[in-house]
């Protein structure tokens, strides 16, 4: 989920910084008044990940025209610490000149990103910081600048954060999530500011599987036609299952986790294979696998079906049944019809897949349906003057597709079929 970005070191004169990378004129600005505020000896500190991958950041965070100017940095030859990152607010004033205004001391050794959101329909723009610690653990740090002052109002420990609207009252929420630790449960919590009074804290709270090692998918989206929802993929033993937080009631609920009677293990599959809409109709699936009919564990050579599935009163649904091959990123959903009835084979001397009609087991069944290769561009003519068709381009590969001419056989799809049930996986 993160992206990973080297901070570079900047000293003295303003030239060291401009190649690369290279400041904009308002940046420049920018970088000379936090010289004259903090010295020459500074290093700037650049966002993680995250939108904000600058160490300059322009945001309006105290609710008047003109946006503030954040800069993150820290002074260079500074003992390792927990807190050497700075914050710098830059202002422009009414002569176009732009002055530092405030300085912060933060709580890390870099930024894991940077998030400006009203949490809580306060009015207030908070501003949210990752921070990186010396430990290898992250802090979150929710501010508000109020009266030319930069207020810590909240800090806790995360694996991941981010914002969204899961309890739909029009208002964002900071969610944060954590992995199980000595000190502390695996856990997810709204993190929101109180209208009325400008207070930060926990507005809800629901336990996480304890067993996961870490997080490695979060995936927002639907449940059913209205309901939001974070899909959690957890990471156990080379393995991942899902957990589905979603809102009801003034609480938080996570139905596939539930102690003793957890459900979370209808999702369990290799690592790899992560939540997503597959169809892009807002609603995320889960993966999950199981052989093609004819094989079994014990077969020397396997082929799998990942079937796409749901959350449906309160349990795990199969939506769909697909081929989908992670090395050549694509999926291919089967239509309904298939089912049970189609097996799959890899041609071992082209390395396609082939679907065959199943008939008693594998070694009976050899009437081809339909074949897809993934292709190179420079592969490509070769197998169009071979009667192949090209169905869907992306990941500089070419995906095309060669059916049989059988006018009788109910199970041959049409292009538009194929067409409308192939996806690219990016």
């Amino acid at each position: 989920m993160t992206l990973c970005f080297t901070a570079c070191s900047f000293g003295s004169p303003v030239d060291t910084l401009l190649s690369p990378p290279k400041l904009s004129e308002e940046q420049r600005d920018v970088y000379n008044a936090l010289v004259s505020s903090a010295g020459n000896d500074i290093k700037l500190q650049y966002p993680r990940a995250g939108e904000y991958r600058s160490a300059f950041v322009f945001a309006d965070i105290d609710g008047e025209p003109d946006s503030e100017a954040i800069v993150f940095y820290e002074k260079s030859g500074e003992t390792a610490g927990t807190g050497n990152v700075r914050i710098n607010i830059i202002d422009r004033f009414p002569d176009g000149t732009w002055h530092s205004v405030y300085d912060h001391a933060g709580m890390g050794t870099g930024i894991e990103r940077v998030i400006f959101s009203d949490i809580g329909n306060s009015g207030t723009v908070s501003m949210m910081i990752g921070y990186e610690l010396l430990s290898g653990e992250k802090q979150a740090a929710v501010y508000s600048y109020r009266d030319g002052i930069l207020y810590s109002d909240f800090n806790d420990s995360y694996n991941t954060m981010f914002v969204t609207d899961i309890n739909r009252d029009d208002s964002d929420e900071l969610v944060l999530i954590r992995t199980e630790t000595q000190l502390r449960n695996a856990s997810l919590s709204l993190i929101s500011r109180n209208a009325d009074s400008g207070e930060v804290s926990e507005s809800g709270n629901v336990a996480l599987d304890k067993n996961a090692s870490e997080f490695v998918n979060i995936a927002s989206g639907y449940i059913g036609s209205g309901t939001p929802a974070i899909f959690i993929d957890g990471l156990n033993d080379r393995q991942i299952t899902t957990e589905i937080i979603y809102y009801l009631n003034d609480s938080l609920r996570n139905p596939l986790y539930l102690g003793e009677s957890s459900m979370i293990e209808n999702t369990r599959r290799p690592a790899g294979y992560l939540c997503t809409d597959i169809d892009l109709d807002g609603i995320i699936e889960i993966p999950t696998r199981s052989l093609f009919p004819g094989y079994s564990e014990e077969s020397s050579e396997k082929v799998y079906c990942t079937d796409w599935n749901v959350l449906e009163n309160y349990s795990v649904t199969k939506k769909y049944s697909s081929y989908y091959s992670r090395s050549d990123g694509y999926c291919f959903i089967m239509p309904s019809r298939w089912s049970g009835v189609v097996t799959a084979k890899t041609d071992n001397a082209t390395g396609e897949l082939v679907f065959y009609k199943y008939k008693i087991d594998i070694l009976n069944s050899t009437t081809e349906l339909m074949r897809i290769a993934a292709v190179s561009p420079a592969e490509t003519q070769s197998l169009l003057e071979e009667g192949y068709i090209t169905i869907k381009s992306g990941n500089n590969m070419n995906y095309l597709v060669k059916c049989p001419d059988i006018e009788d056989e109910p199970l041959i799809l049409t292009g538009t079929e194929i067409s409308n049930n192939f996806y690219i996986m990016i």
